[in-house]
């Protein structure tokens, strides 16, 4: 097997932008999905979870479109002041996601209804992901005062 030739700066950079906007048409290939499904069914957890869905692929089109634009527009910089201006909030708000996590995962154990369970799963993964996010910036903001 042959080794994969590695990209030169430039050339990761173009084809990060040309799978980005790939993943992108799909994105907007789920929302109008997800939209027809909708329309389609009376059923309200059906509704439900296509509105999940429909939503987060929103967000992903945003978030792709954010760093197409750090990568063709201007690149996105973050300083330690940008994030010490903010960081008691943002800590104060990681704390209200972990409660979060722990109602969800109280409610999970205690549910014995599978919609219920569905849904409960959901929101506890989305909270966690919250949490991981928040920790990400925790771990990029240690970055930042190691180069201060």
């Amino acid at each position: 097997m042959a080794a994969k030739k590695k990209l030169s700066g430039p050339e990761r950079l173009k084809k990060t932008v040309t799978v980005l906007r790939q993943w992108q048409g799909i994105e907007r290939d789920a929302i109008e999905t997800t939209a027809q499904i909708m329309e389609k069914t009376d059923n309200l957890l059906v509704r439900q979870i296509m509105e999940i869905i429909r939503n987060d692929s929103v967000q992903h089109h945003r978030v792709q479109q954010f760093l197409i634009d750090s990568i063709t527009r201007a690149p996105v910089t973050v300083s330690h002041k940008d994030l010490a201006e903010v960081w008691g909030q943002i800590e104060a708000h990681d704390e209200l996601e972990r409660q979060t996590i722990a109602l969800a995962e109280e409610l999970k154990e205690e549910t014995t209804e599978p919609m219920h369970t569905i849904l409960l799963d959901y929101l506890l993964k989305d909270e966690k992901k919250h949490d991981s996010l928040l920790g990400a910036l925790d771990k990029f903001k240690k970055h930042l005062s190691k180069l201060a």
